[in-house]
């Protein structure tokens, strides 16, 4: 595994434990209020982005530092043979294009999208009929957006951010001046939040991370509880629960997926809305406040673990760290030393002579990298042998002004035929 690829995974690794258990909080702990399930999301989302940031620089968990060193730092050997530069690409780089490419398609798709987006904005038009509604509550709101009827959208939806505009469906005008009231307060609301810029930036998330499905849950739950806030938000200024519900059922059936519009209702969170909008999921503002803290609590701490157990970066440390015996370096001190299997095959070819080691011997006292410098058998087994001996024997560590150091050492191991 090369280190780009080490550091991609461990990264996911993180991610996955993090939303794991943030997910599993929140519905173990019901955290449902929508001012606190945004805010909870939003501390999840922010972790996910700093924890990068927050690598160890050095392992000190000597489990991770043998498992990241054998799987970085080890050259790829095939049986029988020395390591050697394959004439193509390695699988490790083939995955890390393979990455590579589906986060280009990805944002080649969301380019797409937005034109898309901007065609169908370029064919809407205006309707005098909702003129009285928009601007009575333009000015209740503080806002300024124009409203469009296009025929290119099942459901309403905000576009922009300097200029925001609200597109709804031409069956809007079909429906009663109660409901277009909630969708277009709805939308405004959106508007005022500045909410399209998130949903951009969540959808560039994705596509960065588009192999990871922890990635889409933490933008799915970020834009539920921003409808439900916006829910809570158009329902105190309509004081129509019952209109806005209708609003909702108007649009639960399942839409085409238009990049960078969130639809208005998704038909898997209809109940969850609904429910909401009912006061049927009521918690005191205290208790919710305090699951919430202990979700979060919890997901720093299993992120915190994680990164301990899987650090991205921190070999890049530990590999520019490697000494060499002499100007104050001592030798390590061989504790535990395993003699290599002879194999069969080689035995019957009566191959004699001995295969030179370099060795890397960490902190620790184990062997963290193998290299075959010179080779006896690269057919019957014996470079491999060799190898899967030396990575057995233990050390007392080298030492360099009294600290323990990685030190670099050749081993020579013969076979001899008796």
């Amino acid at each position: 595994m090369t280190m780009p690829l080490w550091t991609v995974g461990a990264y996911a690794l993180q991610l996955a434990a993090l939303v794991t258990v943030a997910f599993a909080a929140t519905w173990l702990l019901r955290i449902r209020a929508p001012r606190h399930s945004l805010r909870f999301w939003q501390a999840v989302l922010a972790i996910a982005l700093l924890a990068p940031l927050a690598q160890p620089r050095s392992v000190n968990n000597p489990a991770a530092l043998a498992f990241i060193s054998q799987s970085i730092s080890t050259p790829a050997i095939p049986q029988g043979g020395t390591p050697v530069v394959a004439a193509g690409l390695d699988s490790a780089t083939i995955v890390l294009w393979i990455l590579a490419a589906g986060i280009v398609a990805r944002l080649l798709w969301l380019s797409v999208g937005i034109f898309r987006l901007r065609s169908i904005v370029a064919g809407a038009t205006a309707d005098d009929s909702l003129r009285d509604l928009t601007d009575d509550l333009t000015r209740s709101l503080g806002v300024t957006a124009a409203v469009r009827i296009t025929d290119d959208l099942e459901g309403p939806a905000t576009v922009g951010v300097r200029n925001p505009l609200v597109l709804v469906p031409r069956s809007v005008l079909g429906m009663s001046p109660a409901v277009q009231r909630a969708i277009l307060c709805h939308e405004l609301v959106h508007v005022k939040r500045r909410d399209w810029i998130q949903t951009i930036a969540e959808e560039i998330w994705c596509s960065i991370l588009w192999f990871h499905p922890h990635a889409r849950l933490i933008a799915s739950k970020l834009s539920l509880a921003r409808e439900t806030v916006v829910d809570e938000a158009t329902i105190l200024i309509t004081r129509d629960r019952r209109a806005y519900a209708q609003a909702l059922l108007a649009f639960s059936a399942p839409q085409p997926h238009v990049m960078g519009v969130t639809p208005f209702i998704g038909h898997r969170t209809l109940a969850q809305r609904i429910s909401l909008i009912a006061g049927e999921d009521s918690m005191s503002r205290r208790r919710a406040m305090s699951s919430a803290v202990i979700a979060l609590t919890a997901s720093i701490a299993i992120t915190a673990a994680a990164i301990d157990r899987f650090p991205m970066f921190a070999t890049l440390h530990a590999q520019s760290e490697v000494h060499r015996p002499g100007n104050g370096v001592t030798l390590p001190v061989v504790l535990t030393e395993v003699k290599p299997d002879y194999t069969r095959e080689a035995m019957q070819q009566q191959i004699q002579g001995s295969v030179w080691l370099s060795c890397v011997v960490s902190e620790k006292g184990v062997i963290t990298e193998v290299e075959v410098t010179r080779s006896l058998d690269k057919e019957f087994g014996l470079d491999q042998a060799a190898i899967d001996a030396a990575r057995q024997w233990t050390f007392r560590p080298g030492r360099k002004d009294g600290k323990a150091v990685a030190v670099r050492i050749t081993i020579e191991l013969t076979f001899t035929l008796r």
